[in-house]
């Protein structure tokens, strides 16, 4: 082979590589943005649970004062009313162990170093309190309407109950499980309408467990949940789904 056929045919080599080079190259880009778009296919969807329970715990802190000019006579008054609510709290089926007095406290309005203390009238106040932490919550719900035996005797009482739910602990790890069903169910449901099918978690959130009283009925309504002897608890997980073709 001469020095000029050798010479024709590089240059024809180097055509056809020029030529099919751009081919070859699109084709494997074109693979390439295939696989990440693939790759990168995902739906983001919510999964809820909730659950209704009632209450297992409850603390009732009752409270009572007095005011008068005579401390002696206050201190007694406070005696006579700390009896009267023990006598009330056993009456309506607490034991002893449920119940705790706590030490009155008096304040002295000359004492202070505001005010007009020229027109101090019943200078001193006595305050006690009895607390109840029982699991007879319905006994102390029924109880908070039967404050008027104390008040009949004289006592001015005050002071709510707070209802507690001790066994979140044992329903999060089913809620979780739930609320990860139900978004999985999101998912297929998309997948479908989309022609996917519904692969691996890629991300998930689990949300923040929230308790609402049981009559709670919107956001903007402010309803004390501790009040309430039965309640709702509630979680939305938030879920990125992998998709494949």
């Amino acid at each position: 082979m001469n020095n000029k056929t050798r010479l024709s045919l590089t240059v024809i080599a180097c055509g056809l590589a020029i030529a099919t080079g751009p081919g070859i190259g699109g084709y494997f880009i074109g693979r390439a943005i295939e696989r990440f778009k693939t790759h990168d296919r995902t739906v983001v969807v919510k999964g809820l649970s909730e659950r209704e329970v009632k209450s297992d715990l409850a603390v009732w802190t009752l409270n009572f004062k007095s005011s008068g000019n005579d401390l002696a006579i206050l201190d007694q008054k406070m005696v006579t009313d700390k009896q009267a609510v023990l006598e009330f709290l056993k009456s309506q089926g607490f034991e002893d162990e449920e119940i705790k007095p706590a030490t009155s406290s008096v304040s002295d309005k000359l004492a202070r170093e505001w005010g007009d203390q020229k027109e101090v009238q019943n200078r001193y106040v006595i305050e006690g309190s009895v607390t109840l932490r029982t699991n007879k919550v319905d006994h102390v719900k029924k109880s908070t309407g039967e404050l008027g035996v104390l008040i009949k005797k004289g006592v001015v009482i005050s002071g709510d109950p707070s209802y507690h739910y001790t066994k979140f602990i044992e329903l999060r790890p089913e809620m979780i499980g739930e609320a990860t069903r139900t978004a999985r169910q999101s998912a297929l449901q998309f997948a479908n309408d989309s022609g996917s099918r519904v692969g691996p978690i890629r991300s998930a959130n689990q949300g923040v467990f929230s308790i609402l009283g049981k009559d709670n009925y919107g956001d903007q309504h402010d309803y004390n949940e501790i009040r309430s002897l039965e309640k709702k608890i509630r979680v939305v997980s938030t879920i990125t789904f992998s998709l494949k073709k």
